[in-house]
């Protein structure tokens, strides 16, 4: 079928045909704790020790048995204390007390812990008042035991998850490799960022963006830089993106006369998946692959290309590493009246305020033009309005996606 007799998809249906025809890479490798931030865990991990190994307190204070807890006051020798990483070396008998820290190891036979607070220290005695709701004991295995499967592949690894997985003693553990995400600015009026412009042309700042969101998604940006609105220099560096896991490719992605980018690819044996959306911003977004690497061609417009790859790029990214990453929508307010919405699907920028009573709302950003930038600046939400939505009244729920 020739590309430009296909129909725009939808945004569902081109995220599924993507998630569809992407390969995840099968290459790992063993890294230490703190390089996992953000990677994905490619073995499901059991712990090697129990937490906590034995009954500890949660709270400074004293540990008493359960044959001393009658009337009040109650009067207590103390006899020894016990710090955090001290190993107890006798039981607890009734009659006496011991002095006892948060994380401290409990002596077999304490029955609860009483708060520092409640106690008053005569001498070698401590005088108890009352015992407190709690028994501010973490009982054995509380947390986990031994050998109980926690962090289940595949899984994204974030610092709570790599905390957890040093609990459970491990140093290192083994991760899809990084995918290698090759990208491409397409354009006669581009120049690098911070070379000399005129009024004719401007910087490519869309690709440094692209590749600081590769980055944050877990990959590695390559930059083949910008090619010129030739078939010849647009071949010539895509050849080089044909040996990583992925090509992206900035402009070019429609069909005008000198939107080169599709035509290139063919020459490249490309297979189309498609090269529209019925949205907006962002319809000329094109799909495909050359050699079976896939290859997503952002549309030129710098809002345009950030909104699809964080709805297209970023699902690809976590693909490639095994992982299926679904968006997080919510609902939340309106701070204004939207109007009805036109044919495609619109995704609007705004940012998140609160009113008088500390509700959070989704304000939309006045200037929703497809170049500019200065607003997107000022975007940390998306607003998703449904093709012929009708129009969305103040205080209304919308759906939003958070983008930082």
């Amino acid at each position: 079928m020739n590309g430009q007799e296909m129909r725009a998809n939808s945004v569902k249906e081109a995220k599924k045909i993507i998630l569809d025809s992407i390969k995840p890479i099968t290459k790992t490798e063993i890294i230490n704790l703190d390089e996992c931030i953000n990677r994905v865990l490619k073995n499901t991990v059991s712990s090697k020790r129990t937490q906590p190994s034995f009954d500890t307190s949660s709270m400074d204070g004293y540990a008493i048995s359960k044959k001393d807890i009658k009337k009040f006051p109650l009067r207590l020798k103390v006899r020894d204390e016990i710090k955090a990483g001290d190993i107890p070396k006798f039981s607890l008998r009734p009659g006496y007390a011991i002095r006892v820290f948060t994380g401290s190891f409990l002596p077999k036979g304490t029955e609860r812990v009483v708060l520092q607070e409640y106690c008053k220290k005569e001498n070698s005695e401590i005088i108890i008042n009352k015992l407190g709701i709690d028994k501010y004991i973490r009982k054995q295995g509380e947390d986990f035991f031994k050998g109980e499967s926690l962090l289940t592949s595949p899984c994204l690894l974030d610092a709570n998850k790599v905390a957890l997985a040093g609990a459970m003693n491990f140093k290192k553990l083994k991760v899809y490799k990084k995918p290698k995400i090759a990208v491409l600015a397409n354009g006669n009026e581009l120049n690098e960022p911070g070379e000399r412009t005129n009024l004719f042309r401007q910087p490519a700042s869309t690709k440094p963006a692209i590749m600081m969101l590769i980055k944050e998604w877990g990959g590695v940006p390559i930059d083949l830089g910008i090619a010129k609105d030739t078939v010849k220099s647009l071949k010539s560096k895509l050849k080089k993106g044909l040996k990583f896991d992925m090509i992206v490719t900035i402009g070019g992605a429609s069909v005008g006369d000198y939107d080169l980018v599709q035509k290139s690819l063919n020459e490249l044996n490309f297979k189309l998946n498609f090269w529209k959306i019925n949205m907006r911003p962002g319809k000329p977004l094109m799909f495909g692959q050359s050699e079976n690497i896939p290859i997503l061609g952002l549309p030129g417009n710098p809002v345009s290309s950030i909104v699809c790859s964080h709805l297209f790029l970023k699902q690809s990214i976590y693909k490639l590493q095994n992982y299926y990453f679904k968006e997080n929508i919510n609902k939340i307010k309106l701070s204004k009246d939207l109007p009805p919405n036109g044919d495609r699907e619109h995704y609007i920028r705004g940012y998140i305020s609160k009113n008088s009573k500390d509700e959070l709302l989704a304000t939309p950003i006045n200037n929703q033009d497809s170049a500019s930038l200065s607003s997107l600046s000022k975007a940390n939400i998306l607003i998703i309005r449904k093709p012929k939505e009708r129009k969305a009244k103040k205080n209304s729920y919308v759906n939003i996606i958070n983008l930082k």
